[in-house]
């Protein structure tokens, strides 16, 4: 008999540990690993999901190589595309303050005269310099760039050569973040087009499924 009272004490001392070790792993957060593992992508076709271990280690590919905006404080992980690509945005140049271009900058603290933007002004006319519009159209030719061409080659290759202001390198420096489903096909099947792997932009089952 006092055998089974024996028996009874450790059941009982066995079923507390047990539910003490439930109760304090419920209660402890898991660590979470500070790359997920997969993403559910919520898309008006149907939703994607999108797995970072197969893409970093079956495929070799860098946070970095997606994540290509963003700055990583080891805390909170890497921002979400559509903490800069919004679901509606159109991706237009922003000229300065409120969209306007910032012209005492460039003649007084640049140096720059009119004509070497308004590359066809007399001064000499009396008239005010011409928009860029009034000779680049939205299409261009062997003669003439078009108007994204032509504010590219100017203005692009003129901060290049003062090392100042927006460059090639950076796009946002002047357009707003693409629309998010843009980054998206752009991107994603882009990658997946060099790779010659995985869905792409021709293959929207590849990962819509519809």
């Amino acid at each position: 008999m006092f055998e089974n009272n024996e028996r009874k004490i450790a059941y009982v001392i066995a079923l507390v540990c047990l539910v003490v070790g439930i109760v304090v792993y419920a209660a402890l957060p898991s660590k979470s690993s500070e790359e997920p593992v997969r993403v559910m992508y919520e898309c008006t076709g149907e939703n994607v999901l999108f797995s970072h271990m197969e893409h970093t280690e079956d495929y070799g590919q860098d946070c970095f190589d997606c994540h290509h905006e963003i700055s990583h404080d080891g805390e909170n992980g890497y921002d979400t595309c559509g903490s800069c690509h919004e679901e509606e945005s159109e991706q237009v140049p922003a000229f300065g303050q409120d969209g306007l271009f910032d012209h005492e900058a460039h003649s007084e603290y640049y140096g720059l005269s009119c004509t070497d933007c308004h590359h066809m002004y007399d001064p000499d006319s009396g008239s005010e310099p011409q928009n860029c519009d009034a000779c680049h159209m939205e299409t261009g030719d062997e003669y003439m760039p078009s108007l994204s061409d032509s504010y590219h080659q100017q203005c692009i290759g003129c901060h290049q050569d003062f090392g100042a202001g927006p460059t090639t390198e950076n796009c946002n420096d002047c357009h707003g973040a693409r629309k998010r489903a843009d980054a998206y096909h752009d991107q994603c099947t882009g990658c997946h087009e060099d790779a010659g792997q995985g869905p792409l932009r021709d293959d929207c089952t590849g990962c819509h499924a519809y």
